[in-house]
C-alpha cells in the first residue's frame, strides 16, 4: 500500500511540475530512449528497441523526456503484456521533419470512444479503471509533448494492441533559459 500511495505522489508532483524550468539541451535522441529503455531489459527482455541511425542532435528538457517514455512503456508494460516495441526515427517530408517516438504493445487496445479522453487528468480505460494508476500518465505525456512543440496520439494496432506516438518538431527554437 505504501508503495502504492508513494507511486501516486509521484504521478501528482509530476503532473503539477510541467518542466518548464528544466534546461533544454541539444541531446542525443537515440541514447536518451536506449537509456530510458535499458532498466526494463535487465533481467530479461521486456521492451524491444528500434532506433534510427543518425538522428541529429534534438533541443529537448532531459528529464521531461525521460518522464515521457517511462510512462508510455510503463502503460505498455502493464495494459499490454510483455510484447512492447519502442522505436524511435526522423519521419516527416524535408520541409518539415520530425523525431516521432513509438511505444506499441499488444494487449486489448481501447474502445474508439475512449482514444480522445484518455488524455485527460484522471481519465482510465475501461479495462484499466480496477488497476492500479492515478489517470495522470497519459495527461503527462500530452503535456510534455506539447511543451516540445508536439502533439500525442493513441490508436489501435491492427492485429490488436495499441500504439502512442509521439511526434516532436526537428529544428524547433526552444527557449534556452528556464521560466
Amino acid at each position: 500500500d505504501i508503495e502504492d500511495m508513494d507511486a501516486i505522489l509521484d504521478q501528482f508532483l509530476a503532473f503539477i511540475r510541467d518542466g518548464r524550468d528544466e534546461p533544454v539541451e541539444d541531446l542525443d535522441l537515440a541514447e536518451l530512449v536506449r537509456e530510458t529503455v535499458a532498466p526494463y531489459n535487465q533481467q530479461q527482455e521486456q521492451v524491444q528497441l528500434a532506433v534510427q541511425a543518425g538522428i541529429p542532435p534534438v533541443p529537448l528538457r532531459r528529464i521531461s523526456i525521460k518522464r515521457l517514455l517511462t510512462n508510455l512503456i510503463e502503460n505498455a508494460l502493464r495494459y499490454g503484456g510483455q510484447d512492447v516495441r519502442v522505436e524511435a526515427r526522423v519521419a516527416g517530408d524535408p520541409g518539415a521533419p520530425f523525431v516521432l517516438l513509438s511505444v506499441q504493445d499488444r494487449g486489448p487496445g481501447l474502445a474508439e470512444h475512449e482514444l480522445n479522453d484518455i488524455f485527460n487528468p484522471f481519465i482510465r480505460g475501461d479495462r484499466a479503471r480496477g488497476g492500479t494508476g492515478t489517470g495522470l500518465g497519459l495527461a503527462i505525456v500530452k503535456r510534455i509533448a506539447a511543451l516540445h512543440g508536439g502533439h500525442v496520439e493513441v490508436r489501435n494496432r491492427e492485429g490488436g494492441g495499441l500504439e502512442a506516438r509521439v511526434c516532436l518538431p526537428l529544428g524547433l527554437l526552444l527557449p534556452r533559459e528556464a521560466g
